[in-house]
């Protein structure tokens, strides 16, 4: 091989290197991106979760003191628009056993 054979090998090495190096950068970035984006979705999600749980378990305490000033369960639960069904379990029950409930609308 001579010098300019050489120089022009070892060139295209250090361009190939170059490349690769530049596609690696890329991914690992896309890659730090796309993380920090789903933790925002993430964060996002729970923090919708836990508004949506915190008004369906007020409807849940409502109904209840109806049902303890001497309201009926089905009536109780009419109004506080929840399933008259859900009143018969413990909270803990119905919010931690199954973090996504859908109460009756």
């Amino acid at each position: 091989m001579t010098d300019e054979e050489l120089r022009a090998y070892n060139s295209y090495q250090d361009s190939l290197r170059d490349q690769a190096s530049y596609v690696e950068t890329n991914y690992d970035f896309a890659r730090m991106e796309g993380k920090e984006e789903g933790i925002g979705e993430g964060m996002t999600q729970g923090i919708e979760l836990g508004i949506e749980q915190g008004l369906e378990k007020g409807k849940l305490e409502v109904a209840r003191r109806l049902v303890a000033k001497g309201m009926s369960d089905e009536e109780a639960a009419a109004i506080a628009g929840i399933d008259a069904e859900l009143l018969a379990k413990p909270t803990s029950v119905i919010f931690f056993a199954n973090p996504i409930v859908k109460m009756a609308r």
